[in-house]
């Protein structure tokens, strides 16, 4: 669940950086950030709070989960010496055979970092080969196959949460306690061992009890100090900017009445840019544990192939209410009962725009082939609204031209995040704007003026889109050079028309609110942003495609060696768990008191 938290900040953000004008660097060695980002790098970036609701519903999950994950387990042959040289047990093509999911499951989480799970009443059977030779009453040697079933099976892990090495989440098992309600053996066609496990069927059955406690026990243990740490390990240190937004995010706007005015906003954007930056989830913090809610902190730095080395760090990521610039902060929705609740700072947009400045990843061009603005971009202007309209000296010039606008930022873009007006986010950039005539196969540079935009937004969410408005409380052209002679009346009445049109097209954009490119496996079901200085705080209930969750998790997740892959060998198919043994009609059914089979796993 904090993977897809992650990635729901990572959606929002995006959002809320979109309408950004500029951003390619010059070509200047100068690195240039705004002032007010400055601070060092020991603060987290994103906070996350797992809140008891949340809790209860990732215990739900994990018990749906592991319910669909069991049937592929991978059962290890198994040796079990007898005490006083008794003898020795072997079984082999262990298998599961009938499974009954528990009654009741229990995800806790305590001070000061420690989480507990519970099952309760869980029943199994299990198939094997066996051999190998005891010497209780007479020798005898083991031939034929074993079947346990065992009921009333009761598990209690206790374990601890930290933060490792690499700045993954490191679980580490305590305890564990493993207990069996009723234990039976029955060997098939086992000879004369088989009449003696059903002369001595109490005290086999209690030894095999005592194997399966001690087994299960150490095989959980392995597995979650071992495989489900390596797992953690290669999901929470960096994931692509891309996992998180998706093309659809990007819609066509309108600037004007008719189909041919529709820019298509994405086009404007590098395409190489969310597959080559990276966002950093390494905790920067040990977890937290209370009674039921667990806080995590990450780093939450975006930077180009993951690279890192940004200048600055978070100014504040710290919860409502414990701000260090206003001790007295009351967030009045603070107490609401929520799922989760997630303090992202200002500076995961600002770290993703410093470095698409530095790699100057992020490119405006603006030119005829761009949908929308092809009939704008003409000297000559044939009946219809066009660049001349505004500059005549185009036209005069550069008759029967077309214009290309190139845009480019002098330093890093900055955004951030205000309580100002219930809640702002403002965006501050200075850039160039560059325009071309281009005649045939000429092009010429004529035009370069100074730009200073200064925007505020205010968003919410609605449902599973992303709504709000944009003001432009400044936006400032100042005439460089050029060859074209335009007065400073002339650039401001440019500089008003134009800011006019950006801000139509901002509100467009968000009018009817932008989707949310979440994960597939997630849905926003309640949500509230609150904007603060310098950090936003979320509060969100979600809901979980359980179906593409397990498929996933197969996929991920659950793809060790202790579980078998999806797509099974033919062998591996013969064996394949069905209900009730039903593809060994041969052996003879037992009847449990209370037993059923979880039908809908053995699709």
């Amino acid at each position: 669940m904090t993977s897809c938290s992650n990635r729901y900040i990572i959606s929002i953000l995006l959002i809320s950086i979109v309408f950004i004008i500029s951003i390619s660097s010059i070509d200047s060695d100068s690195h240039a950030f705004h002032p007010l980002l400055a601070a060092p790098r020991t603060l987290p970036g994103v906070r996350v709070r797992i809140l008891p609701r949340g809790l209860a519903y990732l215990n739900n999950i994990a018990a749906n989960l592991l319910a669909d994950q069991l049937p592929r387990l991978v059962i290890p042959d198994v040796e079990h010496i007898l005490p006083s040289n008794q003898g020795i047990i072997y079984i082999s093509r262990i298998h599961l055979s009938r499974f009954r999911r528990a009654e009741h499951h229990q995800l806790n989480s305590t001070a000061p970092n420690k989480l507990s799970w519970t099952m309760q009443n869980m029943d199994i059977g299990l198939l094997g080969d066996l051999s190998g030779s005891v010497n209780i009453v007479v020798p005898l040697n083991l031939t034929g196959q074993v079947e346990i079933l065992a009921q009333g099976l009761t598990f209690h892990l206790e374990s601890s949460i930290e933060k490792g090495k690499n700045g993954s989440a490191k679980v580490t098992s305590l305890s564990c306690l493993a207990t069996i309600r009723d234990v039976t053996v029955t060997n098939h066609n086992g000879g004369l061992f088989g009449l003696a496990v059903s002369v001595f069927k109490q005290g086999v059955s209690d030894n095999v009890r005592h194997m399966l406690q001690s087994i299960i026990c150490k095989k959980v243990r392995k597995y979650i100090d071992e495989d489900a740490n390596e797992k953690l390990a290669e999901a929470q240190t960096s994931s692509k900017l891309g996992d998180a937004l998706e093309t659809n995010a990007l819609k066509m706007i309108s600037v004007g009445g008719d189909e041919k005015s529709r820019i298509d906003i994405a086009s404007i954007f590098d395409s190489s840019l969310a597959s080559k930056f990276f966002i950093d989830f390494r905790l920067k913090e040990h977890p937290i544990c209370n009674e039921n809610t667990v806080d995590l902190a990450s780093w939450g730095e975006i930077s180009y192939m993951g690279q890192g080395d940004t200048p600055f760090g978070p100014v504040d990521s710290s919860w409502p209410g414990k701000s260090p610039f206003k001790t007295n902060l009351v967030d009045s929705v603070t107490n609401k009962d929520s799922m989760l609740e997630l303090v992202v700072s200002d500076f995961l947009p600002n770290s993703l725009l410093y470095h698409a400045y530095v790699q100057r990843f992020i490119k405006v061009l603006l030119t005829p082939k761009t949908k929308g603005v092809a009939s704008f971009l003409r000297t000559t202007c044939e009946g219809s609204f066009c660049i001349s309209d505004l500059a005549p000296q185009l036209a005069e010039q550069y008759p029967n031209s077309t214009v290309e606008l190139a845009m480019s930022a002098t330093r890093a873009p900055a955004v951030l995040f205000s309580e100002k007006n219930g809640g702002t986010i403002s965006v501050s950039m200075g850039g160039l704007v560059v325009v071309f005539a281009v005649n045939g196969n000429h092009r010429r540079q004529v035009i370069v003026v100074d730009l200073d935009v200064v925007a505020d937004a205010r968003l919410s969410i609605q449902g599973h889109n992303v709504s709000g408005s944009v003001e432009l409380r400044k936006f400032e052209l100042k005439r460089r050079t050029g060859t074209v002679d335009i007065s400073d009346s002339e650039i401001d009445d440019i500089a008003l028309l134009v800011s006019q049109l950006s801000e139509n097209l901002l509100n467009g954009l968000l009018v009817n609110g932008m989707p949310i490119p979440l994960p597939h496996v997630l849905r926003i079901k309640d949500s509230h942003i609150n904007v603060l200085s310098r950090r936003m705080h979320i509060q969100v209930d979600v809901d979980v495609d359980e179906r593409r969750l397990s498929k996933l998790a197969s996929q991920t997740f659950f793809k060790t060696p202790q579980f078998s892959d999806v797509n099974m060998s033919p062998i591996r198919r013969m064996v394949r768990p069905v209900p009730f043994l039903e593809g060994r009609h041969h052996i003879q059914q037992f009847n449990f008191n209370n037993w059923s089979t979880d039908r809908r796993i053995f699709r």
